[in-house]
């Protein structure tokens, strides 16, 4: 049986979902390719400023991304100066710049957080869009592969058409495309790719 691969859900990973706030109501959990990314840089050794900025991308920035990340680097992310060990045991983001600078944010219940963190986090936070946009684009491309010689039920559909064209044109730009000028902008557009050999 052919495997579609394209249906094949991602992991989460980063916690239990439940009780991820030092055994209290919380959830760190964050997809399988974020992970991937942290593990990536940390095992590149870089600066954590740069890795936890980067993980903050999905939501605040948490020890436990940070752990699941190491995790998969097989680094101690701890003497990697990731995340440090507060006196209570528990894994905290660093204090880095000038946040230990006389003030215990921490022991006040504080989290240290630099701004690009959450400027990050805000930046990602593009996919309330971006997601509706790709089932969307989904649906309308399904509607034009006949006339470009495609099968939208064949999985070379996907690697032929509908992924080089997501590539080119991004989910956002073909959905608003569609959205002003309807299946026919859409269909201009994929003709330009047509028309230059890339589909």
């Amino acid at each position: 049986m052919e495997r579609e691969w394209h249906r094949i859900v991602e992991l989460n990973f980063g916690g239990n979902g439940a009780t991820d706030n030092f055994g209290a109501a919380g959830d760190s959990r964050t997809g399988g390719h974020h992970i991937i990314t942290v593990a990536e840089e940390m095992a590149r050794g870089l600066r954590p400023e740069f890795v936890i900025t980067q993980a903050s991308a999905h939501s605040a920035p948490t020890s436990a991304t940070l752990r699941a990340g190491a995790i998969l680097a097989q680094i101690d992310p701890v003497a990697k100066g990731y995340p440090y060990l507060d006196g209570t045991g528990k894994l905290r983001l660093l204090p880095l710049r000038r946040l230990a600078n006389s003030v215990n944010l921490n022991a006040a219940g504080q989290t240290n957080v630099l701004v690009e963190y959450e400027l990050h986090n805000l930046s990602d936070a593009d996919f309330s869009y971006s997601g509706p946009a790709v089932t969307i684009d989904n649906v309308i491309l399904q509607a034009l592969p006949p006339e470009f010689g495609f099968n939208p039920t064949d999985a070379n559909y996907f690697l032929a058409f509908r992924n080089p064209v997501l590539n080119f044109f991004t989910a956002e730009r073909l959905e608003i495309l569609y959205s002003d000028k309807g299946i026919d902008g859409v269909r201009q557009e994929v003709k330009k790719l047509r028309d230059s050999a890339a589909i």
